[in-house]
């Protein structure tokens, strides 16, 4: 099963502690056809995708997204896409993308 997951941080807060993944509810038959969905970008604007936007809205503007990615379960394979910033990298976000390089699992190392 293949699925989108997306790290994501309350806004305004210490990325390290609010960070949480959240997980599309739904899943792709193919890597392929999930890294088309992850990629759309219907707004025109560079590094702003519909799924990630979604995200965003539907929680009320209060999470940033930080990397959002398809998912093997059954490989192991991930394909990532990170945020533009437009004003810098918010405090925190570095932190927090380098302890997921070394294996830190928001909701369950925090």
């Amino acid at each position: 099963m293949i699925k989108i997951v997306i790290l994501a941080y309350m806004m305004n807060t210490n990325p390290m502690a609010t960070a949480e993944e959240f997980q599309m509810g739904k899943t792709f038959e193919t890597m392929e056809a999930c890294k088309r969905e992850l990629t759309l970008q219907s707004r025109g604007i560079p590094q702003v995708y519909d799924v990630t936007w979604d995200f965003v809205v539907q929680g009320d503007f209060k999470w940033d997204w930080v990397i959002a990615a398809c998912v093997d379960e059954q490989t192991g394979e991930k394909f990532k896409v990170f945020p533009a910033y437009d004003n810098g990298v918010p405090e925190g976000v570095e932190e927090l993308l380098k302890a997921t390089e070394e294996g830190y699992v928001p909701g369950i190392d925090a």
